[in-house]
């Protein structure tokens, strides 16, 4: 084994913890995955350190816990891991300079409010979205729409805007329970934005939760598109949250929901994080938004 390749391996167990594989011969080593394994120790993070790459078996397509290394420690680790890596990652795997494409809807999207209440397909998308307890009020706040052909056929839209309006991503949710992939969202790095930053108004109390649909439920809330905060939006709650911030997070995530409290309570934040514990098996969606009794006092 190279030297590079023994530090990699330091630096990767620094991040993410003990191995549970390793195949030196292939380059393939594994780890816990720090989103979805919840001290299960199933392992399901595996790394290839000759190609620079990764994915969690369980959760990389929900949660896009796949990629470059790059983008593993940019997720995971702390300024002095990231700047490490960046030192050893060999220059073909290092990320090229991307052409900036514009962001567009699926072709065959089309708003509720513009399609026909008697269209077959209009009404088994919205049908799925009354089941799931969602008015016409927040179909229409959120612009939300569907695609009945093309590669988004069967999913519902919810775009999300910037602070200037312009669409910077979508989630697009399967109504067929039986779908494979109950969600088909855009390359676009999730990271970088704040979902439907509009409609945001940061004078007012703030809820994070996980999920798009979680957010349907709670006015000013800021879905994570995950149950990890990025970077941006903790920068953006420093600098802009001017009331209480409430971490309403699934009820499988507690604990992920208290670092996340202990993290954003300090600074000029300090005595206005609240947090909820939701029963384990319950979200926000799940219980439509009705979280009072769940709110606890960390001491």
């Amino acid at each position: 084994m190279s030297d590079d390749s023994e530090i990699l391996i330091e630096l990767l167990t620094d991040v993410l913890g003990d191995p549970k594989h390793h195949y030196e011969s292939k380059g393939q080593i594994a780890f816990d995955c720090p989103v979805c394994d919840e001290d299960r120790n199933k392992g399901n993070l595996e790394i290839n350190y000759f190609s620079h790459v990764y994915k969690c078996w369980s959760c990389g397509d929900v949660n896009e816990t796949h990629g470059s290394l790059g983008k593993l420690f940019d997720k995971f680790g702390n300024k002095k891991q990231k700047k490490v890596y960046n030192i050893l990652q060999p220059e073909e795997f290092k990320p090229k300079e991307k052409k900036i494409v514009k962001l567009k809807l699926p072709e065959s999207f089309v708003t509720f409010k513009e399609s026909s209440p008697v269209y077959p397909v209009r009404r088994q998308a919205y049908n799925y979205l009354k089941n799931r307890g969602i008015t016409d009020d927040i179909i229409e706040r959120y612009g939300m729409g569907f695609c009945d052909k093309g590669s988004h056929a069967g999913r519902i839209i919810v775009p999300s805007y910037d602070k200037n309006g312009e669409l910077n991503y979508y989630i697009a949710r399967s109504w067929d329970p039986n779908s494979r992939a109950k969600y088909k969202n855009p390359e676009a790095e999730k990271d970088k934005i704040l979902f439907n930053e509009k409609l945001i108004d940061w004078k007012k109390d703030i809820y994070i939760v996980e999920g798009v649909f979680d957010g349907f439920f709670l006015l000013n809330s800021i879905p994570m598109l995950g149950k990890h905060m990025s970077e941006l939006l903790f920068g953006e709650l420093y600098s802009k949250a001017k009331k209480k911030i409430i971490i309403a997070l699934d009820g499988d995530a507690y604990e992920n929901a208290l670092k996340l409290y202990h993290e954003l309570n300090g600074g000029d934040l300090y005595g206005k994080i609240k947090i909820v514990k939701l029963p384990k098996d319950k979200d926000v969606c799940d219980l439509k938004g009705q979280i009072d009794e769940y709110y606890i006092t960390i001491r």
